[in-house]
């Protein structure tokens, strides 16, 4: 991936259709567009769009025409890229996208790598990484609220958050710094005091980054969508369940004990939410080698489920003394679910009961969300794995600062687990780690005027 050279690419799904749209970046864009179109190159005015014939060579006599097409100039660095940039808005047929892709790579141009357009913008610092790995996330957004936590975390105001807390983080380093020579002197008020705050600062950081992490483990929990396992002894009304909750016969309903052999799920979104709903093998001691392998699938399907319910026609006392069953959803939500209620069948040990055949799910579906805190109005700024992972290891950072000014009083060794958090900040934005030491010097000078 050579981010300055210029790339094409389709832009749309590559089917046919009534438009498509092909995307042209890189320092040679406008040279390449003066051998398509018969307009001065040198009056295009930027991010305006005009109508023109695309022809394989302007300059050839009876050239042939590729399209007629929309065509919007984006001169860099006002453009998604930060180059120069062309768009075309063509008719959606595969052959005369190929046709111009081809005709746009003769003349300078080569195909683009997945994502390098965004690489582009990243390189020529149009977006942080923050913001390139929110465009991907909004991109893949697979319900109502995966597009808003996308939305929001594609807003910037992470990075502005993260960017935020490196500033007060320097902040502290250098008034560390300047009281660094206190250490081996006598005089140690000023210095203890300094260190005292700098504790507190660090620890009220750290209550902040704890909050940020807790909402960004949720949002990625609600972003990928949750998984919920249906879990019960053989004919318990699991499958009628199942096909109730996402309201298509997935799975075969029959009065036989067994008749689930494997794990048969349905996806379906409720109030934006997408729910993977999975029916397992009834859970019992049989001889039936199939009927087995299929309960071991359901052991497996409880073990990586977010949400357990677990449901019976005739109370709970065998489920609850299944040692294997209890160990696995011993740290799990899970929600009792009596049913057959319309049979007569009723339990109070159970969290609800109902009909699966008759009744109204919205009470269970109201409990799905209030047992996972789906119902939360406070939204995260952070989103995905990556980012998840980077703050707790700046919160890590942080705690073993504050230990070690408990500990040690020894303000290098501080200093050093601030600036370790700084690093992580900086690689988390995509910013080269050499910048670390310069934001440090820089935080330092403009704030004490060392040396004049």
């Amino acid at each position: 991936m050579l981010v300055f050279e210029t790339i094409v690419a389709l832009s749309t799904p590559p089917y046919k259709s009534a438009l498509a749209i092909v995307r042209l970046s890189g320092p040679k864009s406008k040279e390449i567009l003066s051998h398509l179109i018969k307009k001065d190159i040198d009056t295009l005015i930027p991010n305006h769009s005009f109508l023109a014939k695309l022809y394989k060579d302007k300059n050839e006599l009876n050239s042939e025409i590729i399209d007629e097409a929309m065509v919007t100039f984006y001169q860099g660095p006002k453009s998604y890229t930060g180059f120069d940039s062309v768009d075309f808005s063509l008719h959606g047929s595969m052959f005369i996208v190929d046709e111009l892709i081809s005709t746009l790579i003769k003349y300078g141009a080569r195909r683009a790598e997945k994502g390098e357009f965004s690489a582009q913008a990243y390189y020529n610092g149009k977006m942080d990484l923050l913001k390139a790995e929110g465009i991907n996330d909004l991109i893949n957004a697979n319900s109502q609220r995966a597009k808003r936590i996308a939305t929001l975390t594609l807003s910037g105001k992470n990075s502005k958050i993260i960017h935020s807390l490196k500033d007060r983080l320097l902040d502290i380093i250098a008034n560390l710094e300047y009281y660094v020579e206190d250490q081996y002197s006598d005089e140690k008020n000023d210095y203890n005091e300094e260190l005292n705050k700098a504790n507190l600062n660090i620890k009220e950081e750290i209550v902040l980054l704890n909050k940020t992490i807790n909402l960004t483990e949720q949002a990625n929990k609600e972003y990928r969508g949750i998984t919920i396992a249906i879990v019960g002894e053989p004919n318990v009304g699991k499958s009628t369940l199942l096909n109730a909750l996402v309201g298509q016969d997935k799975a075969i309903v029959s009065p036989i004990p067994g008749t689930t052999r494997d794990v048969v799920e349905g996806q379906k979104e409720l109030n934006g939410v997408l729910f993977t709903f999975k029916d397992t093998a009834g859970i019992r001691k049989t001889d039936d080698l199939v009927e087995n392998l299929g309960i071991e699938r359901s052991y497996k399907t409880i073990d990586s489920a977010d949400v357990i319910l677990l449901t019976s026609d005739c109370g709970f006392k065998l489920l609850d003394s299944n040692v294997e069953l209890m160990k696995l959803i011993k740290n799990k939500p899970v929600i009792k679910v009596a049913t057959k209620r319309d049979l007569g069948h009723s339990d109070e040990q159970a969290d609800i009961q109902l009909s699966a055949l008759k009744d109204d799910l919205s009470p269970l579906i109201d409990l799905i969300f209030e047992k996972l805190a789906l119902n939360h109005k406070d939204e995260a700024d952070f989103l995905g794995q990556r980012e998840e992972d980077y703050l707790k290891h700046i919160r890590d950072s942080l705690q073993e600062a504050s230990i070690a000014i408990d500990d040690t009083k020894m303000i290098d060794i501080v200093s050093d687990k601030i600036r370790t958090a700084v690093a992580l900040i900086n690689e988390m934005a995509g910013e080269d780690l050499n910048k670390t030491m310069e934001d440090i010097y820089e935080t330092l000078f403009s704030k004490f005027c060392l040396g004049k």
